[in-house]
């Protein structure tokens, strides 16, 4: 079996890329954050494990076919102000970005057969550099292994 891991992310980098211009979109964490960032795999803390697979067998198979799992993302916003509301607005637009274009295509391609936002939280604060928000979230991976 071979996991489905590697292009998924590769698919949604890729796609979150061109759904967001003008956003920062990296796998892991970033080296220098820009004012608007979307990170796949990626907790917000370093060496946290990103994700997190189970494997299944269908019915009468003799190996692992099927594999769930969650990729932790973050989508954060800093712009040098005080306004937490506009902050936090904005780091639910990106939010909503990566929402519709999971919606767009929930099967990345044909690479997976669901795809879709699973949990998000957030995480506000008041920095030296201004008000910041990060919504954390997961996608929820269902595939057949490769």
């Amino acid at each position: 079996m071979a996991s489905t891991i590697p292009a998924v992310l590769d698919a949604l980098l890729e796609s979150w890329a061109v759904a967001l211009p003008g956003v920062q979109v990296v796998e892991g964490q970033p080296l220098t954050p820009e004012p608007d960032i979307v990170c796949v795999a990626f907790t917000g803390l370093p060496g946290e494990p990103a994700i997190e697979a189970t494997e299944d067998r269908g019915q009468l198979a003799t190996s692992p076919d099927r594999e769930r799992y969650d990729i932790a993302c973050l989508a954060s916003t800093q712009r040098g102000e005080t306004d937490a509301r506009a902050v936090r607005e904005r780091a639910f637009e990106l939010l909503e970005m990566v929402r519709a274009e999971l919606q767009r295509d929930p099967q990345l391609g044909g690479l997976v057969m669901s795809a879709r936002l699973a949990v998000m939280s957030l995480v506000a604060a008041q920095t030296s550099a201004g008000a910041e928000s990060t919504v954390l979230f997961r996608v929820r991976i269902d595939a057949w292994a490769r």
